[in-house]
């Protein structure tokens, strides 16, 4: 089946106002494929939301400025970066026995710890006769 340009023209415009491919296919009675095929050899693009909101920090919302040649930016600046991540990292904490004193103490984000402290682990590694 041939497609008329009067088809070809109302598929760009329904795009051009912003339908997807698939919602223009269902309208038409058309596959999406082929709707896609029509928009792509036309040259019609549309910016998708997440392309236009990646101007902006993810932290702050500041405008970003593109520099030609690099990959884009996330993030204005390396505060907003370690802000950002350290809002989304996973905070947990263990409740840990000691090997040596048989003490309890709190992990922050290691369980694999043996020892309360620096004093348990020496006494444990040399001995208790330390200088």
């Amino acid at each position: 089946m041939i497609m008329q340009e009067s088809q070809k023209q109302t598929i760009l415009d329904l795009r051009v106002q912003g339908l997807t491919y698939a919602e223009i296919a269902q309208a038409m009675e058309l596959s999406p494929n082929t709707v896609k095929s029509v928009c792509r050899r036309s040259g019609i693009k549309l910016q998708q939301p997440e392309q236009i909101s990646s101007d902006l920090c993810k932290n702050c919302g500041k405008t970003l400025h593109k520099q030609p040649g690099k990959k884009p930016r996330t993030f204005c600046s390396n505060r907003c970066r370690y802000a950002w991540w350290n809002k989304r990292r996973k905070k947990r904490v263990y409740h840990l026995i000691c090997h040596q004193c048989g003490r309890q103490f709190i992990s922050f984000g290691n369980k694999k710890r043996k020892f309360c402290g620096r004093d348990c682990y020496l006494a444990s590694r040399y001995g208790e006769g330390l200088p």
